[in-house]
């Protein structure tokens, strides 16, 4: 395995981790309620992002099947994480209906 590929399976690893870790963040900040925690959140998430985004453009080709996955389901939750922040966002307190 050529170093190049090597670096970005970890690359690729490290923003699918930072990406979980966001989502984790906002679902902790929305169970509390807690606004400072909800921004804080979502830096953490804009930051997962703009990592997966350099990735894709970076590296598109040369990702194998798999890692194309990987980062997909990385955007996904990371689309997601964002959507429950503008909802907690726009219901400062937690509402159980909210929540699909």
């Amino acid at each position: 395995m050529p170093q190049q590929q090597n670096q970005q399976q970890q690359q690729l690893q490290q923003a699918v981790q930072n990406a979980r870790q966001a989502m984790q963040q906002v679902q902790q900040a929305q169970s509390q309620a807690n606004p400072q925690a909800l921004n804080q959140a979502q830096q953490q998430l804009q930051q997962a992002q703009q990592q997966v985004q350099q990735l894709q453009q970076s590296q598109g080709v040369q990702m194998n099947a798999q890692q194309q996955q990987e980062l997909q389901q990385a955007v996904q939750e990371l689309n997601q994480a964002q959507q429950q922040i503008q909802q907690a966002q726009s219901i400062s307190k937690p509402a159980d209906y909210q929540q699909y």
